[in-house]
């Protein structure tokens, strides 16, 4: 069978997808109906269109208005996945052979990062949730201790939230890295829609993080490979950081991807009652808290509560998880 054979086959399944994409392949709902025939649309670098590697016109003022809604001083499309705005981090917030400071439970992009810039790295591990048998958050004074100690560090990167939803203190963190004049990297690829319901985490670009990578894909209604990059504050090199983002990003990004990056940040922005995504939502949220509520009642198996906070370097809990 032909891979498309098999998408197809999966697609008309009755297989519930508790995977990423965030869209979930609800094609009833209006929001994924509307997207018109990605052939239709499909085009490269023509007049009148922008490029994202020299962003100028229209895709600027998407990527503007990203950063303006998110809070950041510039936003950057990825449609090389987070693993690439890691990578642009990592090599463009270091010197060749420099040293980076980073928490032992990164993506492997970071490691490539590592690699491909020759730098020394020293690590901070996360606590472990003995009862759960998953990591549990940062402490910052691990940060703090390796900083105040080796003054070669360039830059700070964490991970919160973890894949399992663990979020460590960042904001302590922030504190202490610009108490240093280091920058700090968050990958917060679990993270993007942090900022669309008060009962989720705060995200780490509200906490004063430099640089913060989101995959809208994994949680919001987005193509599979987007994700966008956050710039906040004076401590980034924005010309080497976008130099590095030439490098790894694709020589033909794909308008498709770019075009529903915008789509899927407009529609989370929008407020219509019922049919906007922040009103969608609030509707989700309260079903997930009356979700937990019941799975709650379980005999045989447990789910990770608010009861964790203030334990192992959890500072909050992202209940979607």
């Amino acid at each position: 069978m032909d891979l498309y054979d098999k998408l197809v086959d999966y697609s008309q399944s009755d297989v519930y997808p508790f995977h990423m994409p965030g869209h979930k392949r609800q094609v009833g709902n209006p929001f994924l109906q509307e997207f018109p025939n990605p052939y239709a649309i499909d085009i490269t670098e023509i007049d009148g269109f922008d490029n994202l590697h020299h962003a100028e016109g229209i895709i600027r003022e998407s990527m503007d208005r990203a950063a303006k809604m998110y809070g950041a001083d510039r936003s950057y499309y990825l449609v090389n996945g987070s693993s690439c705005g890691i990578l642009s981090a990592v090599c463009g917030m270091t010197q060749h052979g420099g040293k980076i400071l980073m928490s032992r439970n990164c993506h492997k992009a970071a490691y490539h990062g590592v690699f491909l810039n020759r730098l020394r790295v020293e690590y901070i591990y996360p606590q472990i949730i003995e009862e759960f048998g998953i990591q549990g958050g940062l402490v910052p004074e691990d940060v703090e201790q390796v900083l105040k100690t080796d003054h070669d560090i360039q830059a700070v990167l964490v991970v919160s939230p973890t894949y399992d939803g663990i979020v460590s203190d960042v904001e302590k963190i922030v504190e202490i890295c610009h108490g240093c004049g280091i920058p700090l990297i968050v990958d917060e690829a679990h993270g993007a829609h942090f900022r669309y319901h008060k009962g989720f985490p705060v995200s780490a670009l509200d906490l004063g993080a430099d640089v913060v990578i989101q995959s809208l894909h994994k949680t919001l209604p987005a193509f599979t490979q987007t994700s966008i990059l956050h710039v906040k504050g004076d401590l980034v090199d924005r010309e080497r950081l976008e130099h590095y983002l030439q490098i790894f990003q694709s020589s033909s990004p794909s308008y498709l991807f770019m075009a529903g990056m915008e789509r899927c940040l407009k529609f989370m922005e929008e407020k219509t009652e019922m049919t906007g995504g922040r009103s969608r939502m609030d509707q989700f949220y309260h079903r997930l808290v009356k979700l937990r509520k019941e799975l709650g009642a379980m005999k045989r198996l447990r789910l990770l509560e608010e009861d964790q906070k203030g334990k192992n370097g959890v500072y909050d809990l992202d209940i979607l998880r």
